[in-house]
């Protein structure tokens, strides 16, 4: 049996009437009031990651640390740091967060494409410039400014392939953001209200690295066939390039493929969607 959108006497008693952005401003807008209010949880997540990558980078046994960025340190640190700090909720569960306005929104597919482009650039105006911070530092410190370009290109372009993939997750499994107090008091209702959720709460941490592996697989294969150093050694600058050229492109075809994809399956799921999205109380 078909599921029908909420009511607009429904949307006002959970949140108010929704707004709808009407171009990609307002939509940046909306989704950049959302991160930079209480509760926070975005900051606190991307922070989070941040400081566990970092004192990884730190603590670990120092053949551990240069086997991981063997190959360009200052370029390889940053761009970890980067991965690892897109790793978490807010780059997969993306309507769950935003089910009031999703649910307004279903059957407009140019209005979700906005709010979906918002929250990945949102969260990468987040994260990027912390990490081009760290891989200029890095960079001058090797006394090598190519790669500081290179670094600047590479976080700045391939997360948003990743992240219009990684938004896949979230349209098939999304989860409302409820309180873990409300999780531990459903827990005899353990599979839906706990299990479900520390699947898809974890998850994240393998896929959004995985897909950044799958994005880079071309490269490193350019650079193990074309570079005389090969992959055993750090890369000299103009291999680094072309191999950042090329996982910028990748990258660009990803964000295109992505986001259309995502429109189709938001289509294809909608009963569902609908269903699940209007009830927060199914966690």
């Amino acid at each position: 049996m078909a599921s029908t959108p909420p009511s607009p006497e429904m949307l006002q008693a959970l949140t108010g009437d929704p707004l709808l952005p009407e171009n990609m401003r307002q939509a940046l807008r909306a989704e950049a009031a959302r991160v930079f209010h209480l509760p926070f949880d975005t900051l606190v997540t991307v922070a989070l990651n941040a400081a566990i990558m970092s004192s990884a980078w730190f603590f670990l046994p120092t053949t551990v640390v240069n086997e991981l960025f063997s190959l360009h340190g200052s370029l390889a640190f940053a761009f970890v740091l980067s991965s690892w700090m897109y790793s978490d909720v807010p780059a997969t569960n993306i309507l769950g967060p935003d089910a009031i306005r999703v649910l307004a929104a279903i059957d407009q597919p140019v209005v979700l494409r906005r709010m979906i482009m918002a929250k990945s650039t949102i969260l990468w105006c987040i994260v990027a410039p912390f990490c081009l911070v760290i891989a200029f530092i890095s960079g001058m410190r090797a006394h090598d400014p190519l790669v500081e370009v290179y670094s600047a290109v590479g976080i700045g372009v391939i997360p948003f392939g990743v992240l219009s993939i990684s938004a896949w997750f979230g349209i098939l499994y999304p989860y409302h953001p409820v309180p873990i107090r409300y999780r531990w008091s459903k827990r005899r209702d353990w599979k839906p209200m706990l299990l479900r959720w520390s699947i898809l709460v974890l998850m994240p941490y393998g896929l959004v690295p995985l897909l950044t592996g799958l994005f880079l697989v071309p490269t490193l294969l350019v650079w193990g066939l074309t570079s005389m150093s090969g992959l055993s050694t750090q890369l000299p600058d103009n291999d680094l390039g072309r191999g950042i050229a090329l996982a910028c492109a990748v990258s660009i075809g990803a964000l295109v493929i992505g986001h259309r994809y995502s429109l189709r399956l938001i289509a294809r799921r909608r009963d569902k969607l609908v269903a699940y999205l209007s009830d927060p109380l199914l966690g």
